[in-house]
């Protein structure tokens, strides 16, 4: 089973606040959590790779990008850059 974290705690761990976790996500500058329904309510679950991206992101950011730059620069860092122009 994979770890994951509560977006509380991905809040802390990354320093972006829960409101702009949830707003990088529906924007597409990070990818998705993982969603765990508990009867009506679904929760975001972020594992250690989920961490590390907004880690990367944030470190972009904290540089003057902007966000769909940092974001673009956070997946090539990632080897992700490549699967996504393709």
């Amino acid at each position: 089973m994979i770890e994951t974290v509560s977006i509380s705690d991905a809040s802390q761990d990354t320093g972006l606040s829960q409101k702009q976790l949830r707003e990088y996500e529906a924007k597409g500058y990070i990818n998705p959590s993982i969603k765990v329904r508990s009867g009506s309510i679904t929760y975001r679950r972020y594992s250690p790779e989920h961490i590390e991206e907004i880690k990367i992101f944030r470190k972009y950011l904290g540089q003057g990008f902007r966000l769909p730059v940092a974001a673009q620069k956070a997946y090539e860092d990632l080897g992700e850059g490549e699967e996504k122009n393709e």
